[in-house]
């Protein structure tokens, strides 16, 4: 699904973040990419009867978005390239927790990422406390 998500925002990139807030540095707010992703999910599922929230609790603070689709959960962490890689794996594995979920995707937005790297950090993770597994997938922007 965040494969689909990256093609459309590279197709779209040059109107869809035209007019979005930037911090001081120039780089898109972290949350201009979490409620564009929750949009694009949101027209997605609900064509196919799911359901998206934004900033759903988990008793442990709030995982960015909470899906229901075809009878089963999912939650997905949204970082942008600021965060610290290890840090966001082990929050996503303690949101995955407080959820009763055994899986989490973690969708890291960076500006460029070649295939190499790709490769290196889009590996599963799983939380040695918690057991949850973490399927980090970046979506690269070219912003």
């Amino acid at each position: 699904m965040l494969c689909r998500y990256e093609a459309y925002l590279r197709a779209n990139r040059h109107w869809l973040f035209k007019e979005a807030p930037r911090r001081a540095d120039m780089r898109l707010y972290e949350a201009v990419y979490h409620f564009n992703l929750y949009a694009y999910l949101d027209r997605f599922l609900r064509r196919r009867k799911g359901q998206v929230w934004p900033e759903f609790p988990t008793g442990n603070g709030k995982v960015d978005l909470l899906i229901r689709y075809a009878g089963r959960e999912y939650a997905v962490e949204v970082k942008s390239y600021v965060d610290e890689y290890e840090a966001a794996l082990r929050q996503a594995a303690r949101y995955g927790r407080q959820l009763g979920l055994s899986e989490v995707t973690l969708a890291f937005f960076v500006e460029a990422l070649d295939e190499a790297n790709r490769a290196r950090y889009e590996v599963v993770y799983t939380d040695a406390e918690t057991g949850v597994r973490v399927r980090p997938a970046f979506v690269a922007t070219d912003a």
